[in-house]
């Protein structure tokens, strides 16, 4: 069983003004240059103790929350991808931070993007590592391996079909046996990312990350699947942030076409599309290098002016 050591706190929790409580931990150096970190999909904020190695080599400040409805942050049946940028803000006023760099990681890639549209002025740069794409886009759900893709039309097309398949009892299958979905991922994944998986640090950060994430319910989990799917509610086109991309070529579970998509669309993004790589080892066996280069460019980035609203809503102070 996974224990909280000092390298493995236990979470933070925040009451937000809805009442909801939010949950989040930090990882790696105390007093170093912030990131925030949004997690894959279905996971929580444990999964960013893969990073943590390197950032504690860097002295990287890595703040991380659990989306709601998993781990310990309350479920919000109705929220919309931009909202996950209110809980955000939200934690970085309780942690004092003006602005911060950003990453977002496979399914963390569109939250990240969202926090990017709403409220700019509270980050100096952001990194996607392996991101989902626009998959509500046909052309970017057709890159989706099969499986996949069959189970994000499902969501899309039958909601309440999707809610029956992705709720009890599988979700507490998954959740008690993490070894099924090991199987799933397994199935996708190129040698590198097996052996990756197969290590036990790997292997029990993913598996504690997904007893996180389904331990009180699919709920978050759907609610994710949900919004991936049905338009976002900004236009990629209109984000402003530099950004870093960072793709397996050989990922198996989010295609590298969706990497070359967000490179067409997103206005100052600079992709690096790593041959040999996966899924799962890119963000392991390159942490350091993709650490190292979002510090170096929050560094270098200037002060930013605050923006005007976003989807009828003020930007964060």
């Amino acid at each position: 069983m996974d224990t909280e050591t000092p390298s493995t706190p236990a979470p933070q929790h925040l009451r937000l003004a809805d009442g909801r409580r939010l949950a989040y931990a930090e990882y790696g150096g105390k007093d170093g240059p912030p990131v925030l970190y949004c997690h894959g999909f279905p996971s929580s904020h444990r999964e960013a103790r893969l990073l943590e190695p390197a950032a504690r080599r860097l002295g990287v400040r890595l703040i991380t929350l659990d989306r709601p409805g998993y781990g310990g942050s309350d479920a919000c049946p109705e929220r919309t991808l931009l909202d996950w940028a209110d809980d955000c803000a939200a934690v970085l006023d309780r942690l004092g931070l003006a602005r911060t760099a950003l990453v977002g990681v496979s399914g963390g890639g569109p939250f990240a993007l969202a926090c990017a549209a709403r409220i700019p002025e509270r980050f100096t740069t952001c990194t996607l590592v392996c991101p989902l794409g626009p998959v509500y886009r046909t052309e970017v759900l057709a890159a989706m391996p099969g499986p996949a893709r069959a189970a994000l039309q499902l969501v899309r097309r039958a909601p309440r079909l999707g809610r029956l398949v992705y709720g009890p009892p599988v979700s507490d299958l998954l959740a008690r046996w993490p070894t099924l979905i090991e199987r799933i991922r397994d199935a996708a994944a190129p040698p590198i990312d097996r052996d990756l998986l197969a290590e036990p640090r790997i292997r029990t950060i993913m598996n504690t990350s997904l007893r996180d994430a389904l331990g009180r319910g699919a709920r978050g989990a759907r609610r994710d699947i949900r919004l991936y799917t049905q338009p976002w509610g900004f236009d990629i086109a209109d984000i402003d942030l530099p950004i870093d991309l960072w793709h397996g070529e050989i990922d198996g579970t989010v295609p590298v076409a969706h990497a070359r998509w967000y490179a067409g669309h997103l206005r100052r993004c600079t992709p690096h599309i790593l041959p040999g790589e996966g899924h799962f080892s890119l963000p392991v066996q390159q942490a350091e290098t993709i650490l190292t280069r979002l510090i170096e460019r929050a560094a270098a980035a200037p002060p930013r002016p605050a923006t005007p609203e976003i989807d009828g809503r003020p930007a964060s102070p």
